[in-house]
């Protein structure tokens, strides 16, 4: 299998909606891995045969820079406002004309900027792998 048909057939079966959904239905990030791990065992294999050490640093770093969005989003998740003296807040509230809220779907961001850079991750690790194979 070339490696740009295991990257294609990796990116096309790792769906983020479909993964939401198996978290939401009470299914374990760990039996999630694992099940798409043994379902494209000879795509990771080909890909990881492609991986040099000199790749593996880069994707260390990838993993650390999605743990440290994954703390970013955990800690936006968890920010409480500081709650003010009531009776001062009403009175602020009828002097203060109310902006229009925006809305702004994190989530949905989220997805497709990760996705999009996951995959561009994979691709200029395979095109540093299959440049040094003819180099060498």
């Amino acid at each position: 299998m070339k490696i740009t048909e295991a990257l294609k057939s990796l990116e096309t079966s790792w769906s983020r909606e479909e993964i939401l959904l198996k978290i939401k239905n009470g299914e374990d990030s760990e039996k999630i891995v694992n099940d798409f791990c043994s379902l494209k065992h000879q795509e990771i294999a080909t890909l990881t045969n492609f991986i040099n050490p000199e790749d593996k640093v880069l994707l260390s770093e990838i993993e650390d820079l999605s743990n440290i969005e994954s703390k970013l989003i955990n800690k936006i998740k968890n920010y409480s406002f500081t709650k003010v003296d009531s009776s001062k807040n009403e009175k602020d509230i009828k002097h203060i004309v109310q902006p229009k809220k925006i809305s702004f779907n994190l989530g949905l961001f989220m997805m497709k900027w990760s996705n999009k850079f996951v995959f561009i991750s994979l691709l200029a690790i395979s095109a540093i792998a299959l440049t040094k194979q003819a180099w060498a």
